[in-house]
């Protein structure tokens, strides 16, 4: 490349060309006339009106409201169906033939159990008579409780005061006397009654709870093997 194309690279640009100004200028904005509002005061509403108004104010729902209030409905529905089947409760339509003394209620039982594991289990304590496991009507699977009839109500009172905790198939069972024919007033869990809590009440517990629980057991575990 020759000096005078680089020359030419840096040459400066023509100046631009002159035009001149224009001889006409733009209008000036015409200025709107204000006036007052007192021929507008009849549009607006009254102190009563707006009392009225506001209280057919509806707010818009969060969702967090809509939460509590469909917890809230629930909740009213259901004591309403328990205080419904609590008068319809009359245990005199039910017909037994076992002896409620000699009877012992068994839950919180695996559903693996059977009735012969459970008569094997309970004779420990004495001679059993009859052994009665609850099935769900639709499924026809195991509700995990049902009842042993003895021979004789010692025999009963021991396994009422030793069985209670006991381990079967890796479940603590749960042994009381049968309240429904042997307390005045009983009434089932169904119905509102029984002296379990809901699992619902309870507390929730955080992860961190949960997995101090789970070392607690895991070293209790421990410990009674290594005793």
């Amino acid at each position: 490349m020759s000096s005078h194309h680089i020359h030419a690279l840096f040459a400066p640009r023509p100046p631009l060309e002159f035009q001149p100004p224009y001889e006409t200028q733009a209008g000036k904005k015409r200025k709107l006339g204000f006036t007052g509002i007192s021929q507008y005061k009849s549009l607006f509403e009254t102190k009563e009106e707006q009392d009225a108004n506001f209280a057919q104010f509806k707010p818009i729902e969060q969702r967090k409201e809509r939460r509590a209030r469909i917890a809230e409905e629930r909740k009213e529905r259901a004591a309403t169906e328990l205080e419904a089947k609590a008068l319809e409760w009359d245990p005199s339509k039910y017909t037994f033939e076992t002896d409620s003394y000699k009877t012992a209620f068994i839950g919180r039982l695996s559903y693996l159990t059977d009735e012969h594991k459970l008569k094997r289990e309970m004779e420990q304590y004495g001679p059993v008579k009859n052994v009665a496991l609850v099935y769900d009507k639709n499924t026809g699977k195991p509700r995990g409780y049902g009842f042993v009839e003895f021979e004789h109500e010692r025999d009963m009172k021991t396994a009422y005061k030793h069985a209670d905790g006991r381990k079967i198939d890796g479940r603590r069972i749960l042994v009381d006397v049968e309240r429904g024919r042997t307390v005045k007033d009983w009434k089932p869990r169904r119905v509102g009654g029984g002296l379990g809590s809901s699992r619902k009440l309870r507390p929730k517990k955080t992860k961190q709870e949960k997995a101090e629980a789970r070392r607690a057991a895991a070293l209790a575990a421990a410990r009674e093997k290594a005793a």
